[in-house]
């Protein structure tokens, strides 16, 4: 019955609802965060969204697809540049993003948003994701796995 629910929903509208229900939260003033943290969110969506654009950008340079609902259509896995940190920056964008937004108007509700998203995309999209990346590159995403953590940090 999940397994229904992989790859249906692009990130991007999980993404938005996430910011839809913390702006509601927040018109709601249901748990209220402190003013001085507001530069903290400008700082963390903008980092969201770089990191998110980066990974756009080094798929487009190696020419194989952005696309969330066809990952089998990747024609190379790329493993260099923000990918050697992230296996997966353009949802770490996303979530730290949603985190950015919630400080931004200062309501805590959003980080629970935050997490749900990170929740539905690892099960929905990444690990279907990856699935299919080790179908089509067997070995070579297995060592990469290897090297780079699923959201961020390198294993040397």
């Amino acid at each position: 019955m999940l397994a229904s629910f992989e790859l249906k929903i692009p990130p991007v509208v999980v993404f938005t609802i996430a910011l839809m229900l913390t702006s509601g939260a927040a018109w709601l003033d249901i748990l209220p965060l402190p003013h001085p943290l507001r530069p903290l969110g400008f700082v963390l969506f903008i980092a969201g969204g770089a990191i998110g654009i980066t990974g756009v950008v080094a798929f487009r340079q190696h020419h194989t697809t952005v696309n969330p609902y066809s990952p089998h259509k990747a024609s190379r896995l790329v493993d260099s540049g923000i990918f050697a940190y992230s296996r997966n920056p353009m949802y770490l964008g996303l979530v730290v993003a949603i985190v950015g937004f919630a400080f931004i108007l200062r309501e805590a509700c959003g980080f629970l948003f935050a997490l749900l998203t990170f929740i539905y995309l690892q099960r929905f999209q990444i690990i279907p994701e990856e699935r299919t990346m080790r179908e089509l590159f067997g070995e070579e995403f297995d060592d990469y796995c290897q090297r780079t953590k699923r959201w961020y940090g390198r294993n040397d």
